[in-house]
């Protein structure tokens, strides 16, 4: 096996037309976090309104398997997401390049970068944040349902896809005002009536669905979108939001296994459409399932051919200035400063820097002619869209939100334009080249634009 070093993406593939049949297998484990546990913005638990979930597949091909899965968390960073890509590909009999955990966002549920959670532990008056009890305990849980999952692969020989318009879900965060410059419309921005009624903006309307069969037996659908899945925020309870309702009832509808990815959606979310209501998001959830189904209804089938895994070793631009590090080194050693300060600008930063120089490791699936490419951070939507333009001729699914560790992944004329984003991101100026040159050697090595 090649090993992604220095840029250069590695390949997976079966190469002998005797090895034994591709096989599918699917796996769910509750990651809920038990009351008293501390989740995004240090909101403490006290209401749980429904299952926060990692679900994924284990595909394996000539005795080599490889996972996608996807997580109801708002993100897993540095060593954390290491720490289960470990636990599942331990689990799996695999290694953890052969693994993708993506996050779907939502703001009513985790995070865990536990490396930040060492310097908060070292720090006067320390923050709370998800306690080792609970993240062992859950890894414990993900081991034993990917150990059960092997123990079921099933064969498969078809595989599907098909993409459907999603109405009045998406739309961009970042507007420009007459003036040039950047009005953020946040997920909650139809509380604001001059931000429901702007434009809806810059989005990918069309969800995709890849579905893996076995003749007519469907066995798994992939649901791939993107915009924040976020309608409410930090108010005491967890959910997998309007997201995970819509999966959820996909499955029990169909009885088919369903995941949810969310695509490249730093700058993409349901602001102009969502006032927080619980009809307004009842409504989300119906529209985005509504969009899930005519993907469904669109899918067209061909032979499963074999399957080509490829790996990339990134390295971002993490910033590591004293101008950058400075005030998040006094923010963490100030007992009297905001903890939400502390732990976001303080020791989540200083985190990241301590990992500057390893790699973000990415991945891509391709079968026939579908791609699915697995992005880390909070990616924006051009990085999508570009994935898209680099295989005008297949069908190309992009999930971000994997290895969080850089925050969001800007494009460089959003660092000149200004905004929330460029300042809430870990990396500096320079990611968008290096990203876009990542995309193309996951998708095969596509020309430069």
């Amino acid at each position: 096996m090649m090993l992604a070093v220095g840029g250069f993406a590695a390949v997976h593939a079966a190469t002998d037309a005797n090895s034994p049949t591709l096989c599918i297998a699917t796996f769910r484990c509750d990651a809920t976090p038990p009351r008293g546990e501390t989740l995004v913005w240090l909101t403490k638990l006290k209401t749980i309104k429904d299952p926060e979930l990692i679900k994924g597949i284990v595909l394996e091909d000539g005795g080599k398997r490889y996972i996608l899965c996807a997580l109801d968390w708002c993100l897993l960073c540095n060593e954390s997401e290491w720490s289960f890509r470990e636990t599942i590909a331990r689990a799996a009999g695999t290694e953890p390049t052969c693994v993708a955990i993506q996050c779907i966002h939502q703001h009513v549920a985790p995070y865990a970068d536990e490396g930040a959670h060492r310097l908060l532990d070292a720090a006067p008056g320390s923050p709370p944040h998800l306690t080792p009890k609970f993240l062992d305990g859950l890894r414990a849980r993900l081991t034993k349902a990917v150990q059960q999952a092997v123990k079921r692969l099933e064969p498969f020989d078809r595989v599907g896809c098909g993409e459907a318009k999603v109405d009045r879900v998406a739309s961009a965060r970042r507007l420009k005002a007459p003036d040039g410059k950047i009005i953020t419309r946040g997920s909650e921005g139809a509380k604001n009536p001059k931000l429901a009624e702007m434009p809806e903006g810059d989005i990918d309307p069309m969800l995709k669905t890849i579905t893996f069969a076995r003749g007519k037996k469907v066995l798994a659908r992939l649901h791939y979108y993107a915009t924040h899945p976020q309608t409410v925020s930090c108010d005491g309870s967890e959910s997998a939001d309007f997201v995970g309702w819509a999966r959820e009832a996909m499955e029990r509808k169909e009885r088919v296994f369903q995941i949810y990815f969310t695509g490249c959606a730093g700058n993409v979310t349901v602001g102009k459409y969502n006032d927080t209501k619980p009809a307004t998001r009842a409504a989300l959830k119906e529209r985005l399932q509504a969009g899930m189904a005519a993907a469904i209804a669109a899918t067209q089938f061909a032979p499963a051919e074999r399957l080509v895994w490829r790996t990339d070793a990134l390295t971002l631009p993490i910033r590591t200035d004293a101008a950058f590090l400075d005030p998040s080194r006094a923010a963490l050693a100030n007992p009297k400063a905001a903890e939400g300060l502390r732990v976001y600008r303080g020791a989540m930063r200083l985190a990241a820097a301590e990992r500057a120089k390893r790699p973000f490791e990415l991945s891509s699936l391709q079968i026939g002619n579908i791609h699915v490419v697995h992005l880390p951070g909070e990616p924006f939507l051009e990085f999508q869209k570009f994935a898209q333009r680099s295989k005008p001729g297949d069908f190309v699914a992009v999930a971000g939100y994997g290895d969080c560790g850089s925050a969001y992944i800007c494009t460089d004329e959003a660092f000149r334009e200004g905004g929330y984003e460029p300042i809430a991101t870990n990396l500096a100026p320079g990611a968008e080249p290096l990203l876009k040159a990542s995309i193309r050697r996951l998708l095969g090595g596509t020309p430069n634009e």
